[in-house]
């Protein structure tokens, strides 16, 4: 039977006989709102605490726009929320790239929809700036609890209401994507990230778990509860008001507004319902991140073998399908990501055993799953050499790999996950 899996902007297609097939693993088809622009402003007619426009009258008011490596509604985000901040004092928009690329023709774009959304919205008081985390214009406010420094963009410092446009999302270390990332890493500089970024080497630093779970017995993330902390600490007792979302592309799933931890719980609530799932591991399992901008370097479709993982089982096989048409990182992730992963695997997991470096925990987790596979076989835009410097192997036809599985092992059962970038995935 015929498997389709998202591919850069297109699709993969795989013929698996039936009796093969484990099972395809998507996150669950949830209705979606006809009208996005129409859901969020429901959402923010019924928010948490008091309305948006109440609470930005005369005041400061700092926008926190996700930049575009987030697959999600922005159009809809923006044109709902500019309205409501009409009589606003002054208004800053950021977009909140984190250690991220920033003159991205991405963030441009991002940039636009927010001038237009603006101008459609008759505001005029207002200023965008793309977060630059090695930019020298910082703030200093001291350090969490962990010892984090938080540096902040000062163009983020000092407003009396933040309002931070969130998509929602499984995470593998920070537990979910949420509105407390627009802060950090979201406008923070590269020291906080780098030192907030190092608990993810923490075992308890993984998907499923956060402060704001619904669940107390899933609140022990470490990196997520520093995030926490440094937003508490740029915002200052100031107003936070969300608007977050759940989407598929650019269509609503679900959407919340108002107090930000009753609104991520919520948000936390669907994301478990929805794309989360408990699977019985398998030795051969196929995986796409979802397309782009899911698969838009290794770096970034590294997140849907992280997540997962646990559906294939120990010294098993992936066929990994990713585009990478930016290549294999941004540069800024070059060597800390992938030249440290072309080491041996070895010497990769011990040489992270001293003062980190953002990016280490990436080359870490690839390297220890690589450990417990016997092949990662990539269908991929990059070259060979790239792809097999880093311990994986470059295919020319996904086809052909599933064939060999079978021909090896005529009762094999093969496992295909797309869209892993949005899904959490337990084994039994």
């Amino acid at each position: 039977m015929k498997v389709t899996l998202n591919y850069g902007e297109g699709t993969v297609d795989l013929q698996i006989p039936e009796k093969n097939l484990a099972g395809t693993v998507a996150p669950k088809k949830a209705r979606t709102a006809e009208n996005s622009l129409e859901e969020l402003n429901r959402v923010l007619a019924n928010p948490y605490g008091p309305a948006l426009t109440d609470i930005v009258k005369g005041r400061s008011v700092c926008v926190l726009v996700e930049d575009h490596t987030r697959d999600e509604p922005h159009w809809a985000l923006l044109s709902s929320v500019a309205p409501k901040l009409k009589y606003a004092h002054r208004i800053q928009y950021i977009v909140t790239t984190g250690s991220h690329e920033v003159e991205h023709p991405g963030n441009l774009e991002i940039v636009d929809m927010i001038k237009r959304a603006s101008a459609d919205a008759g505001l005029e008081n207002y200023k965008v700036k793309i977060h630059d985390c090695q930019e020298p214009d910082m703030a200093d406010l001291g350090k969490t609890s962990r010892g984090t420094p938080v540096i902040v963009n000062a163009a983020a410092v000092g407003h009396n209401v933040y309002v931070p446009l969130a998509d929602m999302k499984a995470h593998y270390f920070s537990g979910y994507s949420n509105a407390l990332k627009d802060f950090l890493p979201g406008v923070c500089g590269f020291a906080s990230i780098e030192a907030n970024h190092s608990m993810a080497l923490d075992p308890k630093s993984t998907f499923g778990t956060h402060p704001y779970h619904p669940d107390p017995a899933r609140r022990t993330n470490p990196l997520a509860d520093d995030m926490r902390e440094a937003a508490e600490m740029i915002t200052k007792g100031a107003t936070i008001f969300t608007l977050s979302t759940v989407s598929n592309g650019d269509k609503v799933v679900w959407a919340g507004a108002g107090r930000m931890e009753p609104v991520i719980s919520d948000g936390i609530k669907v994301l478990d319902e929805t794309a989360s799932f408990t699977v019985t591991a398998r030795p051969r399992i196929v995986v796409s991140p979802g397309g782009y901008p899911q698969d838009k370097s290794l770096y970034h479709a590294q997140r849907a073998l992280e997540l997962t993982k646990n559906a294939v089982s120990e010294g098993g096989e992936i066929l990994f399908l990713a585009e990478c048409r930016d290549g294999v990182a941004p540069e800024s992730a070059m060597e800390n990501f992938y030249n440290k992963l072309t080491a041996p695997l070895d010497t990769v997991i011990e040489s992270i055993s001293g003062k980190y470096h953002l990016y280490e925990h990436k080359a870490y987790k690839f390297a220890e799953l690589l450990k417990n596979l016997s092949s990662i076989q990539m269908f991929t835009e990059l070259d060979r050499e790239t792809v097999e410097s880093a311990h994986l192997d470059k295919t020319e036809n996904p086809q052909a790999v599933v064939d060999e599985w079978i021909s090896n092992d005529p009762d094999v059962k093969i496992l295909v996950l797309d869209k892993g970038n949005k899904l959490a995935i337990y084994s039994t």
